[in-house]
């Protein structure tokens, strides 16, 4: 007995998953056949329909063969609140740490804080200690290196919408607060603030950003990310990105998950491995990809 329960003492305390490295500073390396997830709030999810970010970092990197999975899901916070359903932000962060376990990434590009600073300093040791939570289960879960990366600026609108200048000082305190914890980690940082500048970009409402403000953020995106933009970008790329990208929404989030997967599953559930059928699909969008890449 003695054997067994120290067998089991020792995988109580095991480390955590090694953790991928990441150049702190300088550019940001990915080597080839890295699977990156973009995981955030809306400004990471509405890349997923345009495809501009993605597509710029794709052509940075010709012949890795690098992967793109988007997880960003609107209005979310570290503590994976929107990803809940019906349940509690516990489900819906258990639910995170399963796509990501299945998924294992290599890389996770991490945009969060854009809901937090609403609440202000007032809402920061929440935010940060939340945030720290998320980290620990990457890790835990997949092993990936992460880069935190701060929200966008605001634009403040013509009235009725309102005047958004205080608001972008707590945006600008959330991405100081999220440089410090990258640092205490060990992480890198991108300032996404910082290198969007003083020129605003089209929003919907002021923070919903408009697909021709993705267009201008792709090279700001890459710019925070340390990363030279590829001198040409192939036309036919993005719509692959696009299709690819919808394609796996479609395998991460289906429509009628209550009845696939919930608590209605007892009506529709034997139709839940049909999902998975997406897979190959996904497959064919990404090696039209690298296809292209390759015919530059």
């Amino acid at each position: 007995m003695i054997p067994l329960l120290a067998a089991a003492l020792c995988g109580m305390l095991a480390p955590l998953v090694a953790a991928r490295p990441l150049p702190v500073d300088g550019p940001l390396s990915l080597e080839s056949g890295d699977l990156v997830v973009l995981l955030g709030d809306t400004f990471m999810e509405r890349d997923g329909k345009f495809g501009h970010l993605e597509t710029a970092l794709t052509a940075a990197f010709p012949g890795k063969n690098l992967r793109f999975r988007n997880l960003g899901w609107s209005g979310d916070t570290p503590r994976a609140e929107s990803r809940a359903y019906f349940g509690p932000p516990a489900e819906g962060f258990d639910r995170l740490k399963q796509q990501l376990a299945n998924l294992k990434p290599s890389v996770v590009i991490s945009c969060y804080g854009a809901v937090d600073s609403w609440r202000g300093a007032a809402g920061q040791e929440s935010f940060l200690k939340a945030y720290g939570v998320l980290l620990d289960m990457i890790q835990e879960s997949s092993g990936a290196g992460v880069v935190l990366m701060s929200p966008p600026a605001a634009q403040t609108l013509p009235k009725p919408f309102p005047d958004l200048a205080a608001h972008n000082r707590d945006l600008a305190a959330t991405s100081q607060a999220i440089a410090g914890l990258a640092k205490e980690r060990g992480l890198r940082f991108a300032d996404l603030f910082q290198a969007m500048g003083s020129a605003p970009r089209p929003t919907e409402n002021g923070v919903t950003f408009t697909e021709s403000a993705y267009v201008s953020l792709a090279p700001v995106f890459l710019q925070a990310l340390g990363v030279t933009p590829a001198s040409q970008v192939p036309e036919a790329l993005r719509p692959l990105v696009v299709a690819k990208n919808l394609l796996y929404f479609y395998r991460w989030r289906p429509q009628n998950e209550i009845y696939l997967f919930g608590s209605r599953k007892g009506e529709q559930g034997n139709n839940a491995s049909e999902v998975q059928l997406f897979e190959p699909l996904v497959s064919e969008k990404e090696a039209a990809i690298q296809a292209v890449l390759g015919a530059r």
